[in-house]
């Protein structure tokens, strides 16, 4: 079928009725086309249109030496890559199949060989195309693969096997997982990092969440950085890994000197209590950085002990709590403590185990817990958006029955962090696939 563009001369562009009508009379010759039964005709117009819109990409293709650079280019060997041919090459894009062929190098030294037109297009060894590979990657970060092969022939009417999109998100998601290695890499260089955003007070955030990995329950590391922009609105970046906690704070660091950190007058690390915060995270941030153990936590364990001392939904159970939540929020975090040495004195067994446990985790938190001063710097005292962060995470890697290789976590991870930070146009104007 061949559709002949019909140009307005005066006013310079197509004729859009005109090629409509044209395209839905070549319709009507070789389909039923019932007038009263809108779902069919969408359907049945949208395949006719993809077909048309394939053929103008293969003849837009076809017109072009594509990848051309002459006799002979440059290897990475140091010798040259010879022109063999033109080789002929088949994707699956947003229309349909399109066939087209492209210029082919090869070394005789070396034997590395490459299509240029693949590389500048963002082209990878999948026979797909980036556009429809993006699409594929949008669904895939959110729901398991199969899924998303279901609701991409829904919403696309093209069909990608499960298999084939898994395949692609391991290799976005590998690309977006070593730029993040990269830009952490830089601490230890001394290198430094662009910030993208200045802001006045930067609050950095880290929690960690359960996945099963490799036949067994490892933890994946979250840290979440947010702040208010000139319109008081908050924004935010999130990055997870599966790194150790040494190796997780020079993540970080980078991440927190995108979003500012050497900018900011303020810096404030909120954390749920747990040592590797404090003992990795903080000294990244620097020395200035203002520490505070998530309110909300501190609460958890507090009503912990009250309901081993009085029983579950007690008054007495809720009576301690509030005296304790009372002199917390104060910041008299030594009143609470002399408090509880008081009530270990006539316990036993796992009574007096809870107040224990309770009497070591405020005392290592030490001065994190001066709410009353917190409080009084207009500061945020939860890392509820860590918490909200790391679900966003458990989402799509706590399905039922999922296990994940190391590899495959961490691309989706970095993939759906793309996503989440809204930077899914920037990472696919760096052509993720053909890198």
């Amino acid at each position: 079928m061949v559709v002949q563009t019909t140009l307005n001369p005066r006013m310079g562009h197509m004729d859009v009725t005109t090629i409509a009508q044209d395209a839905l009379t070549l319709l009507c010759a070789e389909a039923v086309f019932p007038a009263d039964d809108l779902v069919r005709m969408e359907s049945l117009i949208r395949d006719h249109v993809h077909r048309i819109g394939a053929k103008m990409l293969e003849l837009h293709l076809a017109a072009a030496p594509l990848g051309y650079e002459g006799s002979s280019r440059a290897c990475p060997c140091g010798a040259n890559q010879k022109f063999v041919d033109h080789r002929p090459r088949t994707l699956t894009t947003t229309m349909g199949q399109v066939a087209y062929r492209r210029a082919y190098y090869h070394c005789g030294q070396c034997g590395c060989s490459g299509c240029p037109f693949d590389q500048a297009a963002g082209v990878g060894k999948e026979q797909t195309s980036v556009l429809l590979a993006r699409a594929a990657a949008a669904l895939a970060v959110h729901d398991p693969f199969a899924p998303s092969a279901d609701l991409l022939l829904e919403v696309s009417g093209r069909r990608l096997g499960q298999r084939t999109i898994h395949r692609l998100v391991r290799r976005a998601g590998a690309r977006a997982a070593e730029r993040e290695k990269q830009l952490a890499l830089r601490m230890a260089d001394c290198q430094s990092v662009e910030a993208l955003v200045r802001p006045r007070r930067l609050y950095v955030a880290a929690d960690g969440l359960i996945v099963h990995l490799d036949g067994g329950w490892h933890e994946v590391k979250c840290v979440c950085c947010y702040w208010e922009n000139d319109r008081r609105q908050r924004q935010s970046r999130r990055m997870v890994r599966l790194e150790s906690a040494e190796q997780f704070a020079a993540f970080v660091w980078s991440l927190a000197c995108q979003c500012g950190l050497d900018h900011a007058d303020e810096v404030i690390l909120l954390g749920d209590g747990a040592a590797w915060i404090w003992d990795h995270i903080a000294s990244v941030l620097g020395e200035r950085t203002i520490c505070i153990t998530d309110w909300y936590h501190v609460m958890e364990h507090v009503w912990a002990c009250g309901q081993t001392l009085f029983g579950e939904e007690s008054d007495e159970c809720k009576a301690w709590v509030k005296k304790m939540e009372t002199l917390m929020w104060e910041g008299k975090s030594g009143e609470a403590l002399s408090l509880l040495a008081k009530e270990i004195q006539p316990r036993r067994g796992a009574k007096r185990e809870a107040i224990a446990s309770l009497q070591t985790y405020l005392t290592n938190q030490g001065t994190r817990l001066d709410y009353r001063r917190f409080r009084e710097m207009k500061l945020d005292v939860g890392s509820g958006r860590v918490e909200a962060a790391c679900k966003q995470a458990a989402v799509r890697m706590k399905r039922c029955g999922m296990r994940w290789s190391r590899a495959g976590a961490q691309a989706v991870l970095s993939l759906r962090s793309v996503w989440l930070n809204g930077q899914w146009d920037q990472f696919w104007a760096q052509k993720p696939m053909a890198a």
